[in-house]
């Protein structure tokens, strides 16, 4: 099991420049409650900032300071404040092994006792699973995301495709499109390389088995074996060559997904988590807003993993056990998974909560949203992100592959060679 030490010097590499923000458990102040999270953005600030007001006036004489920044800057923040033991009340804190290695080296309040019962019967069972390590719960879900393939059904329409069921299917697709003078049948902007670590997770968790997945994400036991992994990589090459906007390595997922939303392409791998992005009432364009679905990414029926698996995860809060305020903490977190602030949550940030039957509250549903709701309460199992599931030096490993992949510079081989060989550079 990881130590507290051995956790802080994980998180900590290469964080000493930056410098500490004020949200820190430092103060004596027991009057304040600090949260840090990673939402700064429009409309989920203004549903952060009325979860303030509301827990404030809910309990005179408390105030809540919240600190917000976006989620590259998060990985670095937590980093220092981990460092200096100076972790906020309740701070953000992904799922996998990430999230694992904080509450195995005791940075993370055991909420299994508390969640017992009705507070955890009320919130998705699979959210609940994801934070759940050892058989004990060290972080509250608040909020789930499922990875789908969102598709522009008036332009498959106009270009005589259907909508893909098999992997195959998808490149046979994409064939046709490209002779039908579609340059890029799929936005892709793999810059910040996490897009393809995203079609990786899936990839992988459709064509490797899951006990030796589990397995290869310890260095002392990792073998990468598993034939699996070099089809991943393979597939991945392949869509890249005949699917992927050119050159994608180069470009930003936000441009990406410019070039979905001006019907450029007719497919793009997002989240529902972003479905609210093509609304016309946030800015999409209505050739878009009326004609688009989704679908789970397409079937590998002789993969030797899950194939019903699906890659997402859900977004949680975790409790600093040095904090002196554990108790208000999980009032708080107990009070944003309510069923009230359940459904505040789809309405103000279109965000699915973990909370069951929260969407029933809400009127003004998508109805893809809906749908996918009902997919992601029929999944047993998350395929969490690779680069939050891999040891850190791994994960980066994974990202590098990724964009190796999909640039086709290098062998499906000889990239899991560079994984493995990182991975053994551990043990």
């Amino acid at each position: 099991m990881a130590t507290r030490r051995d956790v802080l010097a994980a998180v900590t590499a290469g964080a000493a420049a930056l410098a500490l923000p004020s949200c820190g458990t430092g103060s004596t102040d027991d009057s304040t409650l600090t949260i840090l999270h990673k939402w700064p953005e429009g409309d989920h600030q203004k549903y952060f900032e009325m979860l303030r007001t509301t827990f404030e006036d809910r309990h005179p004489g408390v105030s809540v300071e919240m600190t917000a920044v976006q989620d590259d800057p998060y990985k670095q923040r937590i980093q220092v404040l981990t460092a200096a033991r100076t972790l906020p009340d309740i701070y953000f804190l992904w799922p996998g092994s990430y999230g694992e290695k904080f509450a195995d080296a005791g940075l993370t309040v055991d909420l299994t006792d508390v969640m017992a019962g009705q507070w955890a019967d009320s919130l998705s069972s699979i959210a609940v699973d994801a934070y759940t390590h050892e058989g004990r719960n060290y972080a509250v879900p608040i909020s789930m995301s499922g990875k789908y393939m969102v598709c522009n059904t008036a332009m498959l329409d106009e270009h005589g495709v259907a909508v893909p069921e098999t992997f195959d299917e998808l490149l046979a697709v994409c064939d046709a499109l490209r002779e039908d003078g579609v340059e890029a049948p799929i936005a892709m902007g793999n810059q910040a390389m996490w897009p393809g670590v995203h079609y990786l997770t899936s990839l992988v968790g459709k064509l490797v088995p899951q006990d030796e997945f589990t397995r290869d994400l310890t260095p002392s036991t990792a073998t990468y074996s598993h034939p699996g992994y070099v089809e991943a990589f393979r597939k991945l090459a392949e869509l890249s060559a005949r699917g992927f906007t050119t050159s994608a390595n180069g470009i930003s997922n936000d441009s990406a997904k410019a070039g979905f939303l001006n019907s450029s392409s007719p497919f793009m791998y997002s989240e529902s988590n972003q479905f609210s992005t093509f609304r016309e009432k946030n800015g999409a364009p209505p050739e878009i807003a009326e004609n688009w679905d989704f679908f789970p990414f397409p079937s590998i029926p002789d993969g030797a993993g899950d194939d019903e698996s699906l890659t997402g995860a859900p977004d949680g809060f975790a409790v600093n056990p040095d904090s002196s305020k554990v108790e208000l903490a999980i009032e708080f977190l107990r009070m944003v998974t309510s069923p009230e602030m359940a459904a505040a949550m789809l309405e103000m940030r279109d965000r699915p909560s973990v909370t069951v039957g929260a969407e029933e509250l809400v009127d003004d549903v998508q109805p893809q949203l809906t749908s996918a709701l009902e997919h992601l309460d029929s999944i047993e199992r998350f395929n969490i992100w690779l680069d939050m599931e891999a040891e850190p030096q791994v994960a980066q490993a994974w990202l590098t592959a990724g964009q190796a992949a999909i640039a086709g510079s290098r062998s499906p081989e000889l990239i899991v060679q560079d994984l493995k060989e990182v991975s053994d550079a551990l043990r």
